[in-house]
């Protein structure tokens, strides 16, 4: 008697798998079956609608500058009808669209490029790039500034800072920082290969010229911002000095036309 319940309850149970597994088919069947029914009705949609219904409000969508809706219904014109004279009428909507865009591209472009045209320029063509410094401050060695400028080749671009002590005495400096509001970074050089001096007439001048990375590059920008933005340079001893408002000027320019060139 248990063997024979042991058998009834598997072959019960074999019965309700068949069934699951034959649910589970048709629940697949039925969705493959509905996916069938929307592609045929989308395609009796499209080829139901005639050129004139299909592009009814197409020049209210030229209007807005609507250009995803206006494909689409290009889509539908060359799906079904390809020769209509519709399409070709909403193809050129397209077109002067897209052409439009591309001209406000350029006009803000051209604007953009304003911030540029106004510094000075000078080509190494030995090297190929053009070097942009600002016209607000001329920035020799033989003074006391902080500057910054731009070089740009075929293909790249990149800021470089100009950091310079000039006087009587030496300062030997090993270090070099500048602080805004508390904030006080220190910028990183070569002793050896960034820094550079000269002497003449009783006269000293000692600078350093780097390329100006990206952490210094976010400091920067918040430096220009700050009151009384100030740079040291230090070693045996020391020269401190709050930066012109010419100075400040002049890295805003460079600054922003960097940012121009780094995104044409």
């Amino acid at each position: 008697m248990l063997i024979a319940l042991l058998t009834g309850c598997n072959s019960k149970a074999e019965k309700e798998n068949t069934g699951l597994n034959s649910n589970s088919e048709l629940s697949s069947n039925v969705d493959s079956l509905e996916a069938v029914v929307k592609t045929m009705r989308i395609n009796l949609d499209g080829n139901n609608n005639s050129p004139e219904e299909l592009c009814a409000n197409i020049d209210e969508l030229f209007k807005a500058n609507k250009d995803k809706e206006l494909k689409e219904i290009a889509t539908k014109l060359r799906t079904f009808h390809p020769e209509s004279p519709e399409l070709k009428k909403v193809e050129e909507y397209i077109y002067k669209i897209e052409q439009n865009y591309l001209k406000e591209q350029e006009q803000i472009k051209a604007e953009r490029m304003k911030v540029v045209d106004v510094l000075n320029k000078d080509y190494d063509d030995i090297n190929g790039i053009t070097w942009y410094k600002s016209k607000v401050v001329n920035h020799d060695v033989w003074s006391n500034k902080a500057s910054l400028y731009i070089g740009k080749n075929k293909s790249q671009v990149w800021l470089r800072m100009l950091m310079s002590y000039y006087g009587s005495n030496w300062i030997f400096f090993e270090y070099a920082y500048l602080s805004y509001d508390g904030n006080t970074i220190e910028i990183p050089f070569d002793r050896y290969r960034d820094k550079k001096t000269e002497n003449s007439g009783g006269m000293v001048w000692e600078w350093i010229d780097i390329k100006v990375e990206s952490n210094i590059l976010s400091y920067l920008k918040k430096f220009v911002k700050g009151d009384k933005p100030k740079m040291r340079l230090s070693g045996k001893y020391t020269e401190t000095r709050n930066l012109s408002a010419n100075e400040i000027k002049a890295m805003k320019e460079i600054l922003l036309a960097y940012d121009v060139l780094k995104n044409e």
